[in-house]
Order: C-alpha cells, then sequence, then structure tokens
C-alpha cells in the first residue's frame, strides 16, 4: 500500500545522487572482467523541476566491484558514502547496490538468460529516509554483423519510509510506501567500429502509476574508454519529462575517471523524479585488476619492447588450411583491417599499441575469424567473439635472445 504524501525536496536530490549514472557500475562496456576500485569524487544536483530549493552539493567516496566470465555472466557491486557539504540542501546518505546476471548462447546471433538487482538506500537528516529493494527479469538478446536488439522484462518490490517531522528521538510522522513495479524494456543499435546508435522504449505499472519512455542512444567506445549520450521522453503520473545526459569513463593506467551531466531519468520502483539538472566526476584507483578471467590458453601476442606508454606487440595466429589472406583489426587499429605476412603456417604482424585494454580479431579472406587457442575471447555487442590484449607499465618485455629472464612480459591473461 502506497501513501501519497508530499515528500521533502532534500529526498529527491539526495536519492538522484546515488542513482546518477555517474555512480554506475561499465560491467557490461568495458574489458576487465575482475575489478575492485575505490572512488572519490563530488556531485551537484538541482532541485526537480517544481521543487523550490538550493542546488545539492556533494562529497562521494564508494567501493566497487565486479567479475564477468567470457561468456557475458557475472555480478557487481557498489557501495557508497555522500557527504552533504552545505546545510539544508540534500543530507548524508549511504547507498549499496549489487547485481547480476547470467547469460546463455543459443546460436546464430540468439542470447538469453536473467537479469536482477538488489539495492539499499538511506539518507540522514533532516528528513531520516530508508529503502530497500530488487528487481529483475529475463533477457533475450540478438545480434548479427552491425545490429543489435533486446527486450528485457522486468519486476520488483520494495519498501520505503520517510520521517517528515521529528521530536527528540523518536519521529512525529512517519510515511510508509510498498514499492513495486513491472513492465520492460526494448533497445535496438546499428553502428559499427565502436560507434553505436539506435533506439530505446519503455513501460512500467508502479505503485505511482503508469511510467513510459521512448528515446535516442549514442555509444562510442575506444581503447577502453567509452561515452554514452542518453535523450529520452517520459510520460509520467506527474506528466511529461524531458531527460538525458552524458557519461563516460577515462581509464588511465591504475585510475579511472568517470564522469556524467545532464538530468537523470525517473524511477518507476522507487518513485524518485527527474532532477532540474546534474553533473558529477569520480576518479577511482583500482586496487585489483586481473584483466579477464585467467586462461590456460596461449596468447596469441607478445609485447617486444615499451616506453612511453607504447609497446611493440608481435601478433601471430594459424589461420585455417587454404587462406589466402589475413587481416588483425581492433580498437588500436581503429577497426581499420591491417594485413599480416604468411610465415609458413602462421600469419605474424608487428604493430605499435598503447598501453591498456584493447579488443581485436582477424579476418580470414574477408571473414571474421578467431582462432580456439585465443585467450579470454568476450562477445562484442553484436555477440562477435574478440579476444583481447592487455599492456601494462611495468611490465618487461620477452627477450629477444633466447634468454628465459622477462618471460612474464608476454601479454597474456
Amino acid at each position: 500500500m502506497r501513501t501519497i504524501l508530499p515528500k521533502p525536496g532534500t529526498w529527491y536530490l539526495v536519492l538522484m545522487v546515488a542513482m546518477s549514472p555517474v555512480l554506475g557500475s561499465p560491467a557490461g562496456l568495458w574489458a576487465q572482467t575482475t575489478d575492485l576500485s575505490i572512488e572519490l569524487g563530488g556531485s551537484t544536483v538541482s532541485p526537480p523541476i517544481g521543487i523550490e530549493g538550493e542546488d545539492a552539493h556533494f562529497f562521494v567516496a564508494g567501493i566497487r566491484g565486479l567479475r564477468f566470465s567470457p561468456g557475458g555472466s557475472g555480478v557487481t557491486a557498489s557501495f557508497l558514502l555522500g557527504r552533504s557539504l552545505q546545510e539544508g540542501a540534500g543530507g548524508d546518505f549511504l547507498s549499496g547496490t549489487v547485481g547480476g546476471q547470467a547469460l546463455k548462447q543459443f546460436g546464430n546471433g540468439w542470447a538469453g538468460g536473467v537479469e536482477a538487482r538488489g539495492f539499499g538506500f538511506r539518507v540522514a537528516d533532516p528528513f531520516p529516509y530508508r529503502s530497500l529493494g530488487a528487481e529483475g527479469g529475463p533477457v533475450l538478446r540478438f545480434t548479427r554483423q552491425n545490429l543489435s536488439a533486446s527486450v528485457k522484462g522486468i519486476a520488483g518490490g520494495g519498501w520505503s519510509e520517510t520521517e517528515l517531522q521529528r521530536t527528540g528521538r523518536e519521529p512525529s510522522q512517519l510515511v510508509k510506501d510498498e514499492l513495486w513495479r513491472y513492465g520492460g524494456v526494448g533497445e535496438v543499435l546499428a553502428g559499427g567500429r565502436g560507434i553505436l546508435a539506435g533506439i530505446a522504449v519503455g513501460v512500467h505499472e508502479s505503485s505511482g502509476g503508469r511510467y513510459q519512455s521512448a528515446g535516442l542512444r549514442l555509444l562510442v567506445a575506444r581503447g577502453g574508454s567509452a561515452l554514452e549520450l542518453r535523450v529520452d521522453s517520459w510520460d509520467t503520473p506527474s506528466g511529461t519529462e524531458t531527460t538525458g545526459g552524458l557519461a563516460f569513463i577515462l581509464p588511465l593506467g591504475g585510475w579511472d575517471v568517470r564522469g556524467f551531466l545532464g538530468r537523470t531519468e525517473p524511477d518507476p520502483l522507487t518513485l524518485a523524479e527527474p532532477g532540474g539538472g546534474s553533473g558529477g566526476l569520480l576518479v577511482g584507483r583500482r586496487l585489483i585488476s586481473t584483466g579477464l578471467l585467467s586462461s590456460e590458453k596461449p596468447p596469441l601476442h607478445q609485447v617486444l619492447e615499451s616506453s612511453d606508454g607504447v609497446a611493440t606487440v608481435e601478433i601471430q595466429v594459424t589461420a585455417p588450411v587454404g587462406t589466402e589472406r589475413v587481416e588483425v583489426l581492433g580498437d588500436f587499429t581503429l577497426w581499420e583491417p591491417i594485413p599480416l605476412e604468411a610465415d609458413g603456417t602462421r600469419w605474424i604482424v608487428r604493430l605499435e599499441i598503447p598501453f591498456g585494454v584493447h579488443h581485436f580479431g582477424f579476418l580470414a579472406d574477408g571473414n571474421w575469424y578467431l582462432p580456439d587457442n585465443a585467450p579470454d575471447a568476450v562477445p562484442d555487442e553484436w555477440g562477435r567473439k574478440n579476444a583481447t590484449i592487455v599492456i601494462e607499465a611495468g611490465r618487461d618485455p620477452v627477450p629477444q635472445s633466447g634468454s628465459t629472464e622477462g618471460t612474464e612480459g608476454a601479454v597474456g591473461l
């Protein structure tokens, strides 16, 4: 049962910070599948349109982790602490989110499984607020060449309570809400060479009424960096809202910089309203970053030498019998094919590749090809398998004179 009472503007401000994309998990966009980071930063949020109040400014600190298998199944978790930087606009908060997905490849571009997440949230004075919830559902995806489509069903529930007034240690008025929603979302993306564009739609029934959305998406990924632009129109119980924003992540060695600028979306489950505008920046330090899950398969590449953030890498591959031409392409070639030279049964090329995490694959006589010995192959947004190369500062190059020293410099995962 939902009690419909007006909630303080400061409650919306804090909740929007916790749900903001700048704090979201990027598991679907970057290559690392085992990662643990601490993050520090700040965020500013304006009140929802129609609610008077000052902008809220927060210092944010947290810890984030994720672990994914090559097939796309895995878990993510994040815990955040926010400290209000001024009185009267927002309150200190604590939030935690745990999510995961289990996917199975069916073949012919089809994959399916389930996704789920759980969350907890607490805001301190001046208007204490607490909530717990969980949601999830089935997901079906289709990918082929430069087209990707997905449909997800979502159902969830939870509870929240807000203290509107306090007298001493006891709340004088406590508003309790039973939260629930069910619905679905769909998305179609098309593009290539690390750039995708498309549309997204959704419809949700919730304890607060019906929510419907339609919007545009633009995704750009290069060498571990990623940028997402979203624009949506929402039909909500309180009226029509236009939301959108720009989110990005920029890896810098063992550090990550994340940012967000825009207007957050309404949440049909928590009933959080979109803000007038928000922005934030987080700097994260990776404590554990093992790249993709370990594999005993031999690498397709070796680091020969490195300096000033760039490495000379030799890539070798054995192509199918009868192949007349082999090319390599990846984010380090801007997805432009680079021909390899035949050396007996092997095809070889040497390239200058910057430090970082990169995806790549091969063309054998014009057809996409990835050998069975590709270490830690992962599907891209089209369901096509890619090999992964991780080049980091501090790794010694492979010796060139027959010595066995420094063999840890071979780039393998």
